[in-house]
Parts: C-alpha cells; structure tokens; sequence
C-alpha cells in the first residue's frame, strides 16, 4: 500500500473553520505565491495571504494532507503536484479542474462510503453528511462540507427534489450508457458537440445543473433500454 492509499484511508473530515470554497481560495492563493517551485509556507503565511486566522488554516490542514493536495515540509506546508494543477486549472477551466479531482479521489474512503449509502436510495443532504461522518469528531458542519467537497469534485449529483444521487457514470451500467450515446435519437449530440471551452465557461450552479441534466437522460434512457420487448 503506498504511503498516499495509507493517508487516504485514514478517516479526517474536513475543518469546520473554513469553508471548501475558503479551502479552495487558499490553494489558489497559494499557487500564486508559491509560485513553480510549490514554496512551502507557514500556516501563519497561509492565513496571511487569505486573512483568516492561523487557526482556520492549521484546522484546515488535516484534510487537505489526507486528500493530496497539501505536503508537510519541516512544519511548513506545500501544495502538491495536484493541487498546484487543480489551481492552474481553476483559472481557466473549472470543468476540468472538478474533474482532475474527481479522478484523484475516486475510490477514497468518503467516496467508497457514499457508494455504499446510495446505492439503493437517493438522500438528503443532511443524512448523507451524518452518515459519512458517523464516529468521526466534530460538529455536524464537517460532514456537510465533507458532501459540499464531494459535489465540486462531481463525485455525487442531485435528482430533481434536490437529493443526492450518484453521478450517472457510476450507477449506470456500461451497456445501458453505451446504448444511450449511440441511440438513434442523438440526445447527447448537443453536449458531445459543445466545444470544451463553452462548457468550461459556464458559471459553477450551470456547469452542475447541466450535468444534472444529462443524468437524468442517461437514466431515461437505460430504464427504457432495460424493459422487456413487446411482441
């Protein structure tokens, strides 16, 4: 097992302190003033380039250090190779940047956990979060920004009453997806033939939204593909 599966093994929840979109700023931020060489910095450093309180950024760290996207360094810290690509990709396209984590943290504890817990029902945001952090310290605002991680890394979706779903390439089965992309109704053509920069412009709440969307026509269409032929 390599010392990064170990890490990702190894239950922390996100801090309560600082929101993912704060989190997300502080690697940004980071990036920028660490610059190629990915400069370790104090977390006094840190909290001075987003001024927030050292506190918020040394809670912060546990996670992102289990995550991959922060190495420690003589009681500095330093993006990784990761997160320092999450950020370049953060500023200029947002799709990419989600899906670049998305790859990284599939099949890490909260993931293999949210499999598990939505495998036969959709659920609420509030009961999803409890029950990813269940025996995990903390107050309750961890596990629902463990969920508000996991939703920009586009490991979970949202049906149409706003419960979480697993994205569609992850309960569809391949054939039945397979089947819908090459259906001769043609509904994927329009984002097939998107070009990728349109897509990646689009606002946050849009790009989401319209992933949303083609879930849901991939479960039309795998339902229907999955009826028996009437003779």
């Amino acid at each position: 097992m390599s010392a990064f599966t170990r890490r990702q093994s190894q239950r922390v929840l996100p801090s309560e302190r600082l929101t993912p979109r704060r989190q997300l700023l502080m690697i940004d931020a980071m990036a920028q003033a660490g610059g190629a060489g990915l400069r370790a910095m104090s977390a006094q450093e840190i909290a001075d380039l987003i001024d927030v309180s050292t506190k918020s950024v040394s809670r912060s760290i546990p996670f992102l250090v289990r995550t991959g996207l922060l190495q420690e360094q003589d009681k500095a810290f330093a993006l990784t190779e990761l997160a320092s690509e999450l950020a370049r990709l953060r500023a200029s396209d947002t799709a990419r940047a989600r899906l670049l984590l998305r790859g990284h943290w599939q099949g890490c504890w909260f993931h293999t956990l949210a499999l598990k817990h939505l495998a036969s029902d959709p659920l609420e945001e509030k009961e999803l979060a409890e029950r990813l952090s269940a025996g995990l310290p903390g107050p309750q605002e961890r596990g629902l920004y463990l969920v508000e991680w996991m939703t920009y890394a586009l490991l979970l979706d949202r049906d149409g009453e706003g419960r979480f779903v697993l994205p569609v390439e992850q309960d569809t089965p391949p054939k039945a997806a397979e089947s819908a992309h090459a259906g001769p109704f043609g509904v994927l053509d329009p984002l097939l033939g998107t070009p990728t920069e349109q897509i990646s412009a689009l606002p946050d709440d849009d790009f989401i939204a319209l992933m949303g969307a083609y879930r849901t026509v991939f479960r039309s269409l795998s339902s229907r593909s999955a009826r028996p032929t009437k003779r």
